[in-house]
């Protein structure tokens, strides 16, 4: 049974319709836009290093409404969090100084298909900014409420070629005329690598030209609690910024604990990201 960690996510009405506007969303975006940019992530592990949090946000500017997707590993596990964090971002830039140069990790996986299913539709829900559904296989993206989400039929064979049974769907379309959003925020089981796994990999239709093998990056990717070797860029040298007292219990770190952050920009290899944990 799926735990969405909010005794207040609303279920919508099935009949809801899809919601116009500019969307502000993720890396796999199935609708034409003109730019993505300024991506942060943010990933951490719990206390005993079983479960990961990821906060999520980008700027993204497309002529129609659009739907947009995170892959999630152990879907069964997800929890969405809602909490203060539209500073978090701006904490997390404060908290990291010097520079340390290093590698990240290239995170790879195979898929095996199987027959659509044919089950009633997914719920949607209202979360936030947003509104969200969640396929917990490839076979559940069938089940889309299609008054809510537009998934093109090429995004199957997309998700077939680049992901695992191991792994589900967050999808998300962002409310009309919001403005100052939230980051989306969520938790899950930690992937079978025992690593964070980062959903950097891109799918955008720039005009009719889908990115594959190589991709145009604008990322700023914070973690903590990762090994050396698992980030590159800047370090913090001194106590972070982040407001702990606002995280669930089993996430939360101490002010003395470093924030990594990995800048990737320019045109590179079209991936995932996985980070080592220390």
């Amino acid at each position: 049974m799926l735990k969405y960690g909010l005794t207040s996510l609303k279920k919508l009405n099935p009949n809801h319709t899809i919601f116009s506007g500019t969307p502000t969303t993720m890396c796999i975006i199935p609708g034409p836009i003109s730019s993505v940019s300024n991506t942060k992530l943010f990933v951490l592990p719990n206390r005993n290093k079983t479960k990961q949090m990821t906060f999520y946000m980008n700027s993204v500017e497309t002529p129609d409404e659009n739907l947009m997707i995170l892959p999630v590993p152990n879907p069964q596990t997800l929890e969405l969090h809602r909490f203060p964090a539209k500073k978090l971002f701006s904490q997390l830039r404060d908290s990291v100084h010097s520079t340390e140069r290093g590698s990240s990790f290239y995170y790879d996986s195979m898929f095996l298909s199987r027959s659509a299913s044919l089950a009633a539709p997914l719920p949607v829900y209202d979360y936030g900014s947003y509104l969200v559904s969640i396929a917990e296989t490839i076979e559940d993206l069938y089940r889309l409420n299609a008054d809510v989400f537009d998934l093109p039929s090429d995004m199957y064979k997309f998700f077939a070629e680049h992901y695992s049974r191991e792994f589900g769907y967050l999808c998300c379309v962002l409310k009309p005329n919001v403005k100052d959003y939230e980051p989306i925020c969520y938790s899950h089981k930690l992937h079978s690598n025992g690593k964070l796994f980062v959903p950097t990999l891109h799918y955008h239709n720039h005009d009719g030209k889908i990115e594959t093998d190589a991709a145009d990056w604008d990322h700023y990717i914070y973690s903590m609690g990762t090994l050396e070797v698992a980030n590159f860029g800047f370090r913090s040298a001194s106590e972070n910024k982040v407001l702990w007292k606002r995280f669930p219990e089993e996430f939360k770190k101490d002010v003395n604990e470093p924030v990594r952050c990995a800048k990737i920009t320019g045109n590179q290899k079209n991936r995932d990201i996985a980070f080592a944990l220390a």
